[in-house]
């Protein structure tokens, strides 16, 4: 697909790195899948691994967890 934002690279599947923050928590994933654009590096999560990264930030959180950096495993 064309890259949106620079409108001049394509995206390569890739692993990238998403930062979550709310209120004092701050989450880290690592090697989270995404598309990223080749030329400027712009990252495009899928909405399914963007509602599963959600969804496991907010149990953190709700677990009283301030700052955590793990390595995002899909469910699937």
């Amino acid at each position: 697909m064309k890259c949106v934002i620079c409108k001049h690279g394509e995206t390569k599947p890739g692993k990238v790195s998403v930062t979550l923050e709310r209120g004092e928590a701050t989450i880290v994933f690592k090697d989270v899948p995404a598309k990223v654009c080749d030329n400027c590096g712009e990252k495009y999560i899928d909405e399914d691994v963007a509602r599963e990264l959600l969804a496991k930030a907010q149990e953190l959180i709700e677990n009283g967890t301030q700052v955590d950096i793990r390595k995002f495993q899909s469910a699937a």
